[in-house]
């Protein structure tokens, strides 16, 4: 976050971002709004680091829920040419995919260079077919298949980018890794047109309909070295793959946990005779018919608590949980529980309270994870956030901009008091655990804000006008943070606090100078909202 154009001093710097367990270093690569970091685990081990916003995976109610199972099923690759994936989940607004770095030069550069000579350029096929075949049998697909991704070649290659597509191709199917492996296999063949077997191999694949999937290419690139080219039509489907098992190892901290997805095994195959034939064709003796009834019975009345969504009900018992910020709305015949959680802890808690209060209504849930941090300024004014919440004219503080902010937005808000006069305490919490405080702020000790009245704060002067205020604007490091809004009687510090400072002592000094209201006074009010940053 920086203040008036001037960056605020942090705990940490753009070199030394963290998620989570994970130091970032440098940025090695990008796909859009993805990121591919270095990276240092809790242990100091180098890992790559695949990253996107989280709010882009909650574009639908069940984004996040395909990245959990396409990162776990990745997780579960077991092949000597795929780099193992460490870790998956959601952190401070952010979701990843790490995996061991892959390290040497790429197949494109070293097809720059010229044609593969024909044993190495069969040996490479060889080694990528089979890794893309073992990650289809596993349920994994890589999305983004091409010579750039691979590293080495011959019997060394190696095939990085797996896990990717959990969090930039979720519509990723094999029918497209087939396509990516057959313009691969393209490229490596080039030069070594000269030969019968290569000749009627390009021919099938520039027919787009020879190979019905990986396996099958695979078979036909292996047949290169034989004395005949087995058939594109004809996989190999007598052999029998162990399912790859294996779990995610979930990043430490605040990361949420990730769901494991069990896999089915392929069938076994079942050899062709004559009584096996017979077996699968006999049709299956009929049962008796049953008797019927005197009289058809009623169908079953439903429930009278499902008659009525109970959304009042379960809004009531998510307030008691102190890390959450949620909704709860009927939509399109189900209930939609969506807003943010503090922590894995949390969220279970949401979960669980959800499904014993749904009474029979089908139910989903967008929920965006943040650090487990947050969980303290949220259990601090827990009180004052539901005693806003009975009012019918509460205490507000909108983010004018949305809810999502990147690097060199404007921070604005739109704060309403209640229907009484009421002093202000505005508080921006950070991702690296440091409390800027934006009302009362040096350039601006006018926290009083009259009944119903509402004012904003943090708008820079325009072009030749004279600056009267702080303004902000969004800045590393990124990730889910919290503003929070306190509306008291009486100014709840004698001085004002620093301009910035540790989270941890600003809610030593909050929870005692709400102790110090009196019983009196009226009870104090609080606002929180999450804010997703990024760059």
């Amino acid at each position: 976050m920086r203040r008036g154009g001037t960056a605020t001093e942090s705990a940490t710097t753009e070199k030394e971002r963290r998620l989570g367990r994970y130091r970032l270093l440098d940025l090695i690569g990008r796909d859009g709004d993805a990121r591919l970091h270095r990276a240092l685990d809790g242990n100091g081990q180098t890992v790559e680091l695949w990253t996107v916003p989280l709010a882009r995976l909650c574009a639908d109610a069940a984004g996040l829920e395909r990245f959990r199972q396409m990162a776990t099923a990745a997780a579960r690759l077991s092949h000597p040419a795929i780099p193992a994936i460490l870790a998956s989940g959601e952190h401070a607004g952010t979701a990843f995919v790490a995996t061991l770095p892959v390290e040497g030069r790429t197949l494109a550069a070293r097809l720059d260079d010229g044609p593969l000579a024909w044993d190495e350029a069969v040996a490479t096929l060889d080694r990528i077919l089979d890794a893309l075949s073992a990650a289809h049998r596993a349920g994994v697909v890589h999305g983004a298949l091409t010579a750039a991704v691979i590293h080495h070649s011959g019997s060394a290659a190696v095939v990085g980018g797996f896990g990717r597509a959990a969090l930039t191709a979720l519509d990723a199917n094999r029918r497209g890794d087939l396509e990516a492996a057959a313009r691969l296999t393209e490229r490596v063949l080039a030069g070594q047109e000269d030969r019968p077997a290569v000749v009627g191999l390009l021919a099938d694949l520039r027919d787009g309909g020879a190979f019905p999937d990986v396996a099958s290419l695979h078979l036909a690139v292996t047949g290169l070295t034989g004395a005949s080219r087995p058939l594109a039509v004809a996989p190999a489907r007598s052999r029998r793959w162990p399912l790859w098992a294996g779990g995610v190892v979930l990043a430490g901290g605040a990361v949420a946990a990730v769901t494991v997805l069990n896999w089915p095994s392929p069938p076994p195959t079942v050899a062709e005779s004559p009584a096996a034939e017979s077996a699968a064709v006999a049709p299956p003796t009929p049962a008796p018919p049953a008797a019927p009834s005197a009289t058809p019975s009623a169908p079953p009345s439903p429930p009278a608590a499902s008659r009525q969504p109970p959304v009042a009900a379960m809004e009531q018992a998510l307030r008691a949980v102190p890390c959450a910020l949620v909704t709860v709305e009927k939509t399109s015949g189900r209930l939609l529980v969506s807003g943010t959680v503090a922590g894995e802890r949390a969220e279970a808690e949401v979960r669980e309270t959800v499904e014993v209060l749904a009474a029979g209504w089908d139910h989903g849930f967008d929920l965006a994870n943040a650090d487990a941090q947050f969980c303290a300024p949220l259990g601090s004014v827990a009180t004052a956030l539901d005693a806003n919440r009975g009012l019918a004219e509460p205490l507000t503080a909108t983010v004018l901009g949305g809810p999502a902010l990147s690097a060199g937005d404007p921070l604005v808000l739109e704060i309403r008091a209640p229907v009484r006069p009421v002093q202000l305490q505005v508080d921006y919490f950070t991702i690296d655990g440091s409390v800027v405080h934006l009302l009362p702020n040096p350039s601006d000790s006018g926290a009083a804000l009259a009944a119903g009245a509402s004012r904003r704060l943090g708008e820079k002067a325009g072009d030749g006008e004279p600056q009267t205020g702080r303004y902000w604007t969004i800045g590393p490091p990124f990730g889910t943070e919290m503003l929070l809004t306190i509306a008291t009687a009486a100014p709840l510090f004698p001085t004002p606090r620093p301009e910035q400072e540790p989270a941890a002592d600003y809610l030593a000094a909050l929870s005692d100078a709400l102790a110090t209201i009196p019983d009196d006074a009226p009870a104090p009010l609080a606002d929180a909202r999450f804010i997703a940053t990024g760059p």
